[in-house]
């Protein structure tokens, strides 16, 4: 049992590492590389968060239906698709399409994990393990937010965005690797 909650929190921690590094830069780098507003700012993060919350709910019924990992990796796949296009973008209005998909992803891959996490957990121990993965996700996601003004400052957006993109890449083949080994409910 300890293997596969040691996986899901690995899976977490990378999730949790793209949204935290691109997280508090977002702003600067879309003031900073477009010719945007701070109007601009708040709604694409607005877009973002209203995609994923409109999303999260049918995508996890999906999840439920045609399995959980599957869910997970298309939000991973898409994540990856979305983390590149910030490198792409030339256009702050190329950034509403991003964001839109973005969400998406999010909705994608967070429902799923939580049900892939809540299979692994009992009824003695789901609260402790919720918990304690949830809170794994957001010191996580604190210790990234450091880290994102590191890489932006040494290396660029660039080399940011990649990152992300690498972190979800490894989190899809962790998935798929592991996906088939272990018993989900």
């Amino acid at each position: 049992m300890k293997r596969p909650i040691m996986l899901m929190f690995t899976l977490s921690l990378l999730s949790s590492l793209c949204i935290g590094l691109v997280g508090p830069i977002y702003p600067i780098y879309v003031l900073k590389r477009f010719s945007a507003t701070i109007l601009d700012t708040g709604i694409l993060y607005a877009i973002f968060c209203i995609v994923a919350a409109a999303f999260k709910a049918p995508i996890g019924k999906i999840a439920d239906r045609y399995g959980k990992v599957k869910v997970y990796l298309a939000g991973v796949v898409l994540g990856i698709a979305c983390m590149l296009s910030y490198i792409l973008a030339s256009h702050v209005a190329q950034l509403y399409i991003v964001e839109f998909f973005s969400g998406l992803s999010y909705a994608l891959e967070r429902p799923a994990l939580l049900a892939l996490m809540a299979d692994l957990t009992t009824r003695k121990n789901s609260g402790f393990l919720m918990g304690l993965f949830d809170s794994a996700y957001d010191l996580a996601e604190a210790a990234a937010a450091v880290l994102s003004v590191v890489i932006v400052s040494q290396f660029g957006f660039e080399a940011l965005f990649g990152m992300c993109s690498c972190f979800e890449a490894l989190s899809g083949i962790l998935a798929v690797k592991s996906g088939g080994k272990i018993k989900w409910r």
